[in-house]
C-alpha cells in the first residue's frame, strides 16, 4: 500500500500537482472569486516553481555536494540506483537501449570502474507492478547493464537486483547481496545528487555504510543575471517537481522509519 501511494498520491504534492488543482478548480467553479484566486495561485505557483534563481537555490541547498574518491588497493562495489536512466517509450529497429534524463547514474558508475575505484558494479531496482505501469520499464535494469558492457565494463563484474521499486527496497535487497557476495568489499552508493540523502539514510538503516557519489546534478554556478529571475520557465519548473517530491519523499521516509 506504502508503494502504491507513494508512486500516485506524491503527484498532488508537487508544483505540477498544485498548478493542475489550481486550473481544475478555476475552471468548474461557479464562484467567480474563487475562479480569480485560482488563477492567481496557479500563476504563483508556475512563477515561483519556473524561477531558474530560484530553483537553482533549492537545487544547490538540498542537492548532495560532488565527492571525490581516490583510486587506491581498496575492493570497492558501486551500487547503483535505478530509475529514469532509460528511455522504454521509443522502440528502435535494433531494439537498442536509449538513455533517459537520470542516465549519468550509470555515466558516473562507468567512470569509477574505468578508474579502479571499484572493481564490481551492482544495478538495484527491478520492476514496478502498479496496474498503469508499462512493464517495459520492467528492463531498466539489464538495460543498462548492457550499456555497462558495451562500454568495456566485464558482465562477471555486473551484478543485478531486480527485486526493489523504491528507494528503501533497493537498500534492503542490496544489502542483503552485498553481505552474502563481498562482505570484504567498501560500498559506494551512485545515484542523482537530489537523491542521494534518501538513498544513503536507507542504506544506513541497513547497516550499510557507504560512500556517496552523485551525478544527474540539476543546479548549476550561481547566477544573478536578469534573465535568471525575472522570467519563468519550463526546465526549472521541471526539476521543481523532481525535488520538491524528493523532498516529500525524504520527510515521508523520516516519519515512518525508513531512515
Amino acid at each position: 500500500m506504502f508503494y502504491f501511494f507513494s508512486k500516485t498520491l506524491y503527484y498532488l504534492l508537487t508544483p505540477a500537482g498544485w498548478l493542475l488543482t489550481a486550473l481544475v478548480v478555476a475552471l468548474f467553479t461557479k464562484k467567480a472569486l474563487l475562479r480569480r484566486r485560482m488563477v492567481l495561485v496557479a500563476l504563483l505557483v508556475f512563477y515561483v516553481f519556473g524561477n531558474p534563481f530560484l530553483m537553482n537555490e533549492l537545487a544547490l541547498a538540498w542537492e548532495y555536494p560532488p565527492t571525490v574518491i581516490p583510486a587506491d588497493s581498496t575492493q570497492r562495489v558501486a551500487v547503483v540506483l535505478t530509475g529514469g536512466m532509460t528511455n522504454t517509450k521509443k522502440e528502435t529497429p535494433d531494439h537498442r537501449y536509449l538513455l533517459s534524463h537520470e542516465a549519468d547514474r550509470a555515466g558516473q558508475a562507468l567512470y569509477l570502474y574505468k578508474t579502479s575505484v571499484v572493481q564490481k558494479i551492482l544495478i538495484s531496482g527491478g520492476s514496478g507492478d502498479l496496474p498503469f505501469q508499462e512493464r517495459d520499464v520492467n528492463d531498466e535494469g539489464q538495460m543498462i547493464a548492457r550499456f555497462l558492457e558495451t562500454a568495456g565494463v566485464r558482465p562477471a563484474d555486473i551484478i543485478l537486483e531486480d527485486k526493489s521499486r523504491n528507494t528503501r527496497e533497493n537498500a534492503v535487497f542490496s544489502a542483503k547481496l552485498l553481505r552474502k557476495r563481498f562482505p570484504a568489499y567498501q560500498y559506494v552508493v551512485v545515484t542523482s545528487a537530489f537523491h542521494m540523502r534518501r538513498a544513503l539514510g536507507c542504506f544506513r538503516k541497513e547497516g550499510i555504510l557507504a560512500l556517496p557519489f552523485p551525478g544527474a546534478f540539476m543546479s548549476s554556478r550561481r547566477s544573478f543575471a536578469p534573465s535568471e529571475w525575472l522570467l519563468p520557465h519550463e526546465e526549472p519548473f521541471a526539476n521543481a517537481y523532481y525535488l520538491v517530491k524528493e523532498l516529500v519523499g525524504y520527510t515521508t521516509y523520516r516519519l515512518v522509519g525508513y531512515i
